[in-house]
């Protein structure tokens, strides 16, 4: 017999409300990095108690709908890796996504006082969550670079840099779209604009890369410090969620004037719709943004168009990634 429509309405609010079950699942295994502990063969469940010191009914429980989630495999009264997490979640892979779940981890606590940030409009500290997952700028880098390399790599591809020779990346982090764009164009010279500690992990990423030749590294505050200035390309990828719409068209005219006369300004962020309702994993970080930050948001093309206007530069591309990602490009006239 065919469901009706109030019933698959049912099933899809009770999804909704039961979806922070699966996700706390995950975090708490790369919290007691268990993963690790089966990296090099199948355990069982007092074993595993014994090499993350947690309790053995506990970790039969979690193991047992972690192997539900297929994220590892039951063997009898053992336990293994399955493919999927040996790629992404063990510490040595490198695919590792651990640092970034660590993030989310701590965002999970965050996201639990959803409520008093909606009632207060103020977000919530790091102070407030568990010691153990308090993060400093350098761990949010490592999180980010984990992330980055998905994405970086695919944005250097859909940009024509024939006649790039000099880039500014505002917020550039651990480096990673620095590289991806050196790599593509040889004669590029990229500077990364990030406070000193996040630029810590980005030296260590572009030394990797054999590319401190050509990446400068640049501390300080986009907002307020000096940007620089003769540059063909500017990035700001991630960067438009953390300020308001008045802070983001400040930053957007700052540097129209770092531009060279042809140059172009690329903006990569998670793009809302018209109504600013979808795709439903924007309208989501937006809500991210309101838990971390005190003027964050997402937007919208439209907006970002307006900046553009606003510092005398000419829209002339969107490009479509990922939903939500797009890049939306502007000229200097």
């Amino acid at each position: 017999m065919k469901k009706d429509k109030v019933d698959a309405g049912f099933e899809q609010l009770e999804s909704i409300a039961s979806g922070f079950r699966a996700s706390q699942v995950l975090f708490t295994a790369v919290r007691l990095r268990l993963f690790d502990a089966l990296k090099n063969g199948q355990k069982n469940a007092e074993q595993l108690a014994k090499i993350v010191g947690a309790d053995s009914r506990g970790i039969t429980i979690l193991c047992n709908a972690l192997a539900g989630l297929d994220l590892i495999k039951k063997h009898g009264n053992s336990y293994g890796l399955s493919l999927l997490a040996r790629k992404y979640l063990l510490t040595d892979s490198p695919y590792s996504q651990q640092a970034i779940w660590l993030h989310n981890a701590a965002l999970y606590e965050k996201w639990g006082k959803l409520f008093d940030v909606v009632k207060t409009g103020k977000p919530i500290q790091w102070d407030e969550v568990s010691k153990d997952l308090q993060a400093d700028e350098q761990s949010f880098a490592r999180a980010m670079a984990s992330t980055a390399s998905f994405l970086a790599r695919e944005t250097a591809e859909a940009i024509d840099l024939s006649n790039t020779k000099t880039m500014l990346d505002i917020g550039g982090g651990p480096g990673i779209y620095a590289i991806e764009f050196a790599k593509r164009q040889p004669e590029l010279k990229v500077t990364v604009m990030d406070n000193a500690p996040t630029l810590e992990v980005a030296r260590e990423n572009i030394k990797k890369a054999g590319l401190l030749d050509r990446i400068e590294l640049k501390p300080g505050n986009a907002l307020t410090d000096d940007l620089g200035a003769s540059y063909d390309l500017i990035l700001m990828s991630n960067v438009i969620h953390q300020y308001s719409n008045e802070e983001n068209t400040k930053l957007i005219k700052r540097a129209a004037r770092a531009l060279n006369s042809g140059g172009k300004l690329l903006i990569k962020d998670f793009i809302l719709n018209p109504c600013r309702t979808k795709p439903i994993k924007a309208s989501l970080f937006a809500i991210n943004m309101l838990v971390n930050t005190e003027k964050g948001n997402c937007y919208t093309v439209d907006d970002i168009k307006a900046w553009f206007k606003s510092a005398a530069l000419k829209p002339s591309r969107v490009i479509i990634f990922q939903s939500p990602t797009k890049i939306v490009i502007g000229r200097k006239k």
